[in-house]
């Protein structure tokens, strides 16, 4: 199939996947362009839903070039005084993006997506807030800027967060990170499957490059992806001054769902990783599990 696919479906769909993309970007780029924070918190200009429509649209349309059909979509998206923050697991791939081009919530992502020809432009027109997981003011003023958008009363749109920080191959639940908890709001928990039967939709840092999952994922006749938004999650007083638990309590929630188990490991439990094999020690002597650490040693 691979081989048949390539040689007939694949150019096609990767033109006007490409294609699609490359329409969306003057839209994006002119609604963009001098756009002041001020504005940004006001209500949308007729135009500026025009565009939002339009993109949605031709974001669909390079959706559908991909092979992703259908989007079979579970629940009820709530509203932002319902609830601000919606968090979303499992992360494993870019196809993850398909829901921020559904909604067009805000996010939080790397910093130097914003700089990748084409999707920076249509990244920032979503008016993501940009973290640098390298640079710990950089984290500290991103969770500044998810509590005050999160605490605006509507004014700025639902942020979409990504809690497990980091791409991952689906069988379990990692640890969250506390970012989209701090603000103490109600979240709603969104899970997404890929119930393909064969899986070439997962980017992890020991499988297939972004490029080969690309190549495998267009080859496949049809892609799969359900998105189900679970009842928004309410924090008891005690989980909104205890933003690891109330991350922990979310988890387990949206865990039950998906009919996995969670485990305590972390972002920085890949770097550890990657460490391990670059100064070829055992395999399993990585296997920390960071954040548990990190509370043993208080």
């Amino acid at each position: 199939q691979i081989a048949f696919m390539t040689l007939t479906l694949f150019p096609i769909r990767l033109f006007f996947a490409a294609f699609m993309m490359l329409l969306a970007w003057p839209f994006a780029f002119i609604a963009s362009m001098g756009s002041e924070e001020q504005e940004l918190e006001k209500p949308l200009s007729w135009w500026r839903k025009i565009v939002d429509i339009l993109l949605k649209a031709i974001m669909r349309m390079m959706w559908l070039a991909g092979g992703f059909h259908w989007i079979n979509v579970k629940g009820r998206r709530a509203l932002p005084a319902e609830a601000a923050i919606l968090t979303v697991a499992p992360h494993s791939s870019y196809f993850d993006a398909i829901p921020v081009t559904m909604t067009f919530a805000s996010i939080v992502m790397k910093a130097e997506s914003k700089d990748i020809p084409v999707w920076g432009t249509l990244i920032k027109y979503i008016r993501p807030v940009f973290v640098s997981r390298s640079d710990q003011d950089s984290r500290r003023k991103t969770v500044e800027e998810i509590k005050r958008r999160a605490q605006s009363d509507g004014k700025w749109p639902q942020i979409m967060i990504f809690p497990e920080g980091t791409c991952t191959n689906r069988s379990c639940l990692i640890t969250f990170k506390p970012g989209a908890f701090i603000p103490g709001v109600p979240v709603q928990p969104v899970v997404l499957r890929y119930p393909n039967k064969l899986d070439t939709i997962t980017w992890t840092w020991q499988g297939p490059g972004a490029l080969e999952i690309l190549w495998l994922t267009l080859c496949q006749f049809h892609n799969s992806v359900e998105i189900e938004f679970l009842p928004v999650y309410i924090p008891s007083e005690e989980e909104r001054k205890n933003p690891v638990l109330y991350a922990n309590n979310v988890r387990r929630v949206m865990a039950e769902a998906l009919g996995v188990s969670v485990t305590d490991y972390t972002f920085e439990d890949c770097q550890l990783a990657l460490a391990e094999g670059q100064l070829r020690l055992p395999s399993d002597t990585c296997l920390l599990e960071f954040a548990k650490l990190v509370r043993s040693l208080g």
